[in-house]
């Protein structure tokens, strides 16, 4: 059995399993062959379909909404299993994404335990791999957390910080220990290390370390980093705006996520506007407004991203793409526009889709990224975060 695969569990029981690692830019390209972008004419129809729903105020009574999110939401925690044994970091921590620490996995070592906590504690999950900082900070007098970064393998860390950004997401606590041999650090520890190392970047990508640093690091648009370099938010979002989103990960909404929560400390902490923050303001705009005209009339988001309108046949990547231009919606979109019509659509269609494949084996990163938009939509609309 390859990394890439996991076991299918015996009996008769419904739960599905994940079977493949998430191959999210892969999937991206792949789309292109299996998806049909829209004639003229057909163009033209749906531009009056999608005109005749916007008028509508509502699409379902938001309770009912809301109970189905929730049944969904439950659903894919309880009757999906992962395994310490079976499946790599990079699927379990995409779980962790969405579900934090009720996130359970099956251990050899330890039963069924919460994976965050497992992995934190020196657990063994084939990817995750921490190290303490050969020396300690210059500006905090500790050592730092370091996670190994493996682009590419789809076992490992894909991304500069995408460990902690998961548990920023996830809004793991600041103060929670990172157990690393005999050592004790915390995730603050680790954010330390993350500004610390900015400079050092190999790949000049920082969606994931502007989700981890503007969450724990709120206060601190600016710091001290390597080399007595000065790094900020502003020149991470400057840098960020350098690259051509189509040709990003799953079609650049993870750039754009990185974008949208910078720009939101941004805003908290007052910090006057710039041209860099302008055009990050004007760009998140602009890509709402493509995500809403290229939109299908069923719900369903374009395979071709932020691109041009299209679909695919194929469920999977549909998921994968309305999944994660989902997420993105939810998160970028003003708080009076999660009410309208084509956004409730949007996530009634996603639960369709998570309600067809309930029993499939799905691709891990088109799966939590799909209930991470719904979850974060949930926040925002009906839970802790509603207006």
């Amino acid at each position: 059995m390859s990394d890439r695969e996991v076991k299918q569990h015996p009996g008769k029981s419904k739960r599905a399993v994940i079977t493949r690692s998430c191959f999210c830019l892969c999937l991206c390209l792949c789309i292109l062959s299996s998806c049909s972008p829209l004639t003229e004419s057909s163009s033209q129809q749906l531009q009056i379909s999608l005109e005749q729903l916007d008028t509508q105020s509502t699409t379902v009574p938001p309770d009912q909404l809301q109970n189905r999110i929730q049944s969904v939401l439950k659903a894919n925690l309880e009757n999906r299993r992962l395994s310490a044994d079976d499946n790599a970091a990079w699927q379990i921590m995409h779980a962790v994404l969405c579900y934090g620490r009720e996130v359970k996995i099956e251990t050899s070592d330890r039963g069924l335990v919460s994976a965050l906590d497992y992995a934190l504690s020196n657990g063994q999950i084939r990817g995750f791999e921490l190290m303490r900082s050969a020396e300690k900070l210059t500006t905090t007098g500790r050592y730092g957390v370091k996670s190994r970064f493996n682009p590419g393998d789809y076992i490992g860390q894909g991304h500069v910080d995408q460990w902690l950004a998961i548990c920023a997401m996830a809004d793991i606590p600041i103060n929670t220990v990172v157990t690393i041999g005999q050592d004790e650090l915390t995730l603050l520890d680790w954010a330390r290390q993350a500004q610390f190392d900015v400079p050092k970047n190999p790949v000049n990508e920082f969606s994931w370390t502007l989700i981890a640093l503007t969450h724990y690091l709120p206060d601190e648009p600016s710091w001290q980093a390597a080399d007595e370099l000065t790094v900020s938010w502003e020149q991470l979002i400057e840098e960020e705006l350098r690259y051509d989103l189509h040709s990003s990960a799953c079609g650049g909404t993870h750039r754009m996520a990185g974008i949208v929560r910078a720009l939101n400390a941004k805003r908290r902490l007052g910090l006057p506007d710039s041209p860099v923050w302008q055009r990050a303001q004007a760009l998140v705009e602009e890509l709402l407004v493509s995500v809403k005209e290229n939109r299908g009339a069923d719900g369903r988001l374009s395979s071709f991203y932020f691109t041009r309108a299209g679909e695919t046949i194929d469920l999977g990547l549909e998921l994968n793409s309305t999944g994660h231009m989902f997420e993105f919606v939810a998160l970028a979109a003003p708080a009076d526009e999660l009410r309208q019509a084509w956004i409730e659509i949007c996530a009634s269609h996603l639960c369709d889709l998570l309600e067809a494949t309930a029993d499939s084996d799905l691709e891990c990163g088109a799966l939590y990224h799909a209930l991470n938009g719904l979850r974060i939509y949930y926040e925002r609309r009906f839970g802790r975060d509603a207006a």
